[in-house]
């Protein structure tokens, strides 16, 4: 028991002065810094871990101040400007995430084994959207782009690159499970019924995940094993055109390195815990030259083009329409043409499909990539 004082209060143990300093400190410190002009936004932070832009009050005007919006809209810039706020929710974050064993953002689902899923998308899909109407709207545009290519010559061919989920069920917690038919279940039999030549990796990707990882742990994209599983495929369904797999299997060389995942930003520990990537390295013919540039295309800007050569000129030329998922196919792909046009989507509304790029490069090849949770987005898409 501590000793009683004079005054009939008992007396602060060491130990007690010394939280209710660093306490004190805790709350001063941030008000310190403001008054030294140390406050500000880190913008870096914010969009690359909080997927936004710092928050900036708008004018004042007499129907914010009348309804107090005014002063709300302070309160945001001031929260987003505050000093040490990154310091702050690093720690909160990695004591919740390593400590707790628990998420720290509504974007992430926290499954079991290590393994993270992206909780934003994979929600509203997993519950069953989109609805009927929707994927057998989505099958009617994707029927009529594969029309139009071959009213040109071209092979379109749709490629559907399997959430994490679909791949690695099992790790999913408990509370969290897939409905028994998705919308790639609905799809990809209607797509085909209306003679598109689709790529389906789901099986083949199960099956080569019992040999390893094809996903990564804490990203929610495919690694370079799941890449090149695809990438065959994709080469096989189109062997009728002279398409071939350039890459001789004996010459690749895999590893295994430590590196970021874009579900780490997003639970803000990414640099304190680390994923692990799984690579395939090949000889490369296929090189990068400068992005195209159509004249009189107003739909460029709804994409982030590259391009890739090699100088073989019995290949042929393809164009392919994706999102990070193709990103990550692009190295094995472009060796298999003698000019491939990627065109990545800006946004997940991005209709993914230029008519305009299209018919200034006059390629043999469409190829249609879509993550599977994009389906719910892609029911927006017009033919």
């Amino acid at each position: 028991m501590a000793p009683s004082t004079g005054s009939g209060q008992a007396e602060r143990s060491p130990g007690d002065r010394i939280v209710i300093a660093l306490f004190a400190l805790l709350l001063l410190a941030p008000a310190v810094l403001a008054l030294t002009d140390h406050a500000g936004f880190d913008v870096a932070f914010i969009q690359n871990t909080e997927l936004r832009h710092p928050f900036v009050a708008p004018p004042v005007t007499r129907g914010a101040l009348a309804t107090g919006g005014w002063e709300r809209d302070v309160e945001r810039q001031i929260a987003d400007a505050f000093p040490m706020r990154r310091t702050l929710i690093e720690t909160y974050d990695q004591v919740k995430f390593s400590g707790l064993r628990d998420s720290t953002s509504s974007l992430v689902i926290r499954g079991t084994n290590g393994w993270l899923y992206l909780g934003s998308a994979e929600r509203e899909y997993l519950a069953g959207a989109p609805s009927d109407d929707a994927i057998a709207h989505l099958a009617a545009v994707y029927a009529a782009r594969a029309r139009w290519c071959a009213e040109r010559g071209i092979h379109y061919v749709f490629l559907l690159a399997p959430n994490k989920s679909t791949i690695y069920p099992q790790y999913l917690p408990a509370g969290v499970a897939r409905v028994t038919r998705t919308g790639a279940d609905r799809l990809l039999p209607m797509l085909k019924a209306r003679g598109v030549r689709v790529v389906d990796v789901r099986a083949a990707l199960v099956e080569a995940s019992r040999r390893g990882d094809v996903y990564t742990h804490a990203d929610t994209h495919w690694n370079d094993a799941g890449a090149y599983l695809a990438y065959r495929a994709i080469v096989a369904s189109l062997a009728f055109a002279g398409v071939r797999d350039t890459i001789a299997p004996l010459t690749i060389r895999q590893h295994v390195d430590a590196g970021d995942g874009d579900l780490l930003r997003l639970s803000g520990v990414a640099g304190r815990i680390q994923n692990q990537w799984r690579h395939f390295d090949f000889p490369r013919r296929a090189r990068d030259v400068a992005p195209p540039a159509y004249a009189n295309d107003p739909d460029l800007a709804l994409y982030t083009p590259a391009a890739t050569v090699v100088d073989d000129r019995s290949l042929p030329v393809a164009v392919a329409f994706g999102d990070s998922f193709m990103a990550q196919i692009q190295p094995f792909f472009a060796e298999s043409f003698r000019r491939t046009v990627f065109m990545h989507q800006t946004t997940t509304l991005t209709a993914q499909f230029d008519r305009h790029a299209l018919e200034a490069e006059s390629p043999k090849v469409v190829i249609q990539e879509i993550v599977e949770r994009n389906l719910v987005a892609g029911a927006q898409f017009k033919p």
